[in-house]
């Protein structure tokens, strides 16, 4: 019973947008070249100039990624299309768009997006609705998770991209976002801005979710409370620039 109120009391702290860590994937995996191709092409990763940081993101248009907004700046490079990301292919950016509502302080609102120099010939990543989040978003779903950050507290941003499975338990969902534990694997830095994905009704994986933030260092704890942005929620800001 202790436990159960120490979980609740977490998620509630993030979901009242205190401070919290920054964001890799512990517990994961590098995927076979295969699922790579057919599964996660669209994940990209993002370098800043003058930084030793990195974030994560998706194609969700040809010249669009999508990321967290303390992600999102004109001065990063999009490298797209290789698993290994020192061998994809850089990208310029022309235009960062933060939410109107994000909150640098709080973590309101953590969401962005990045116009890209031309187009890319990469599938982007479909993206659920709004009616289908609030259907999918549920107690005990199994979700995927993926990005480019640490494996280890103090270790390199991992070049390969790193996947894992995902249980949504003790779930809450407030104000265009969700926090969720699950003890066997979340990420860390580097893994920011990146993906959750989850089945629809067809068996297609769809995004649902931006990494935002975490409860505590995951790198080191191989798991624990993490932080999304809910993407259906969000889709009309998104969806404003797509189109």
């Amino acid at each position: 019973m202790r436990s159960c109120f120490r979980t609740t009391r977490y998620l509630l702290v993030l979901l009242a947008l205190l401070p919290a860590a920054a964001f890799a994937i512990v517990n994961g995996a590098v995927p076979a070249e295969e699922r790579y191709r057919q599964g996660f092409a669209w994940v990209v990763g993002l370098h800043y100039e003058g930084s030793e940081g990195i974030c994560s993101g998706q194609l969700v248009a040809p010249a669009w990624v999508l990321t967290a907004a303390h992600c999102t700046s004109a001065g990063a490079r999009v490298v797209a299309g290789h698993l290994d990301r020192t061998r994809a292919e850089p990208v310029r950016v022309l235009r960062a768009v933060k939410h109107p509502q994000y909150d640098a302080k709080t973590g309101a609102y953590d969401i962005g997006l990045l116009q890209l120099e031309r187009a890319l010939e990469l599938p982007p990543v479909p993206m659920l609705t709004r009616v289908e989040a609030g259907a999918l978003l549920r107690e005990g779903a199994r979700g995927v998770i993926a990005g480019y950050g640490k494996r280890i507290t103090g270790g390199d941003f991992a070049r390969e991209l790193v996947v894992s499975d995902v249980v949504l338990d003790s779930l809450q969902l407030k104000d265009g976002r969700f926090a969720f534990l699950d003890r066997a694997s979340g990420p860390c830095g580097g893994d920011s801005g990146g993906p959750l994905l989850l089945a629809r009704k067809d068996g297609s994986w769809a995004l649902a979710g931006v990494a935002s933030r975490v409860v505590g260092d995951l790198c080191a704890q191989g798991g624990g409370v993490s932080l999304y942005m809910n993407v259906g929620e969000l889709r009309g800001f998104i969806d404003q620039y797509l189109r």
